[in-house]
């Protein structure tokens, strides 16, 4: 019985044995299969058809209740004046980002001096149609918001335009390997590794304060549009770092 014992036992240990042997070999041969590394890069510019901006209405007060109703008031005036020109069937929209009120100090000889209370009621919209983002501004303003930040655009379809650029991108890297290794009188046999990215220069446009007085909230709307806005382009950016087997 224990002749059997040992014989399996040490039968087990030369079949992993043999086991790592044979990972060991394979792993071996990868590393000597002959390959060739490569880098290719294309770009690309689209117009955007989306944008979002970010509209604030601040109010201060001694009186904290003061502050509120009236960041109440204009923020629900500038919120509807802005809902009147958009689109909810094309998905375009408007929602409340961000509510606040704290107090206001200053210092004097060492002393801390209230001051009043700042209220600021932010709400962002996104918009399909990027040619009225300027009467949106305005509509804003003219309505009670009289601070504009985060502005930026994008394209709905981003990930379909990076997609496609990424396989073009990874058809010059090969055809730059095919072409390396034709002049060498060898041929590509397989992929060893590939890593893709794509990237976008989307930005976010600095936060402006566009303050308008009773007398500028009273401005016409057709006054108001002339609000300039230019979308410019996106540019896109896809790169290909491959590397392929070759015989």
């Amino acid at each position: 019985m224990k002749k059997v014992l040992t014989t399996v036992i040490l039968g087990s240990a030369f079949a992993l044995t043999a086991g790592i042997g044979a990972i060991n070999s394979v792993q071996a041969a990868e590393n000597e299969r002959g390959y060739i590394s490569v880098y290719a890069e294309t770009s690309a510019e689209a117009v955007p058809n989306m944008a979002t901006i970010t509209l604030s209405v601040e109010t201060s007060d001694k009186d904290i209740t003061k502050a509120t109703e009236a960041n109440k008031q204009a923020a629900n005036a500038s919120i509807q004046a802005v809902k009147k020109l958009l689109d909810t069937a094309k998905g375009e929209t408007v929602k409340t980002t961000a509510f606040n009120v704290s107090p206001e100090y200053r210092y004097k000889d060492g002393v801390r001096i209230f001051v009043q209370y700042n209220a600021r009621n932010s709400y962002e919209v996104k918009i399909k149609d990027v040619s009225k983002l300027g009467k949106i501004i305005s509509a804003g303003l003219s309505n009670g918001a009289n601070v504009v930040s985060n502005l930026s655009y994008s394209l709905d379809t981003n990930e379909a335009t990076c997609n496609a650029m990424i396989k073009k991108a990874s058809a010059m890297a090969k055809t730059k390997a095919e072409a390396a290794v034709s002049a060498l009188g060898t041929s590509i046999t397989g992929v060893k590794h590939v890593n893709t990215q794509c990237s976008t220069n989307t930005y976010n446009q600095p936060r402006y304060n566009m303050s308008l007085k009773s007398a500028g909230n009273a401005m016409a709307m057709d006054e108001a549009a002339s609000v300039p806005t230019e979308e410019g382009t996106i540019k896109f950016r896809a790169t290909v770092d491959a590397s392929f087997f070759v015989k």
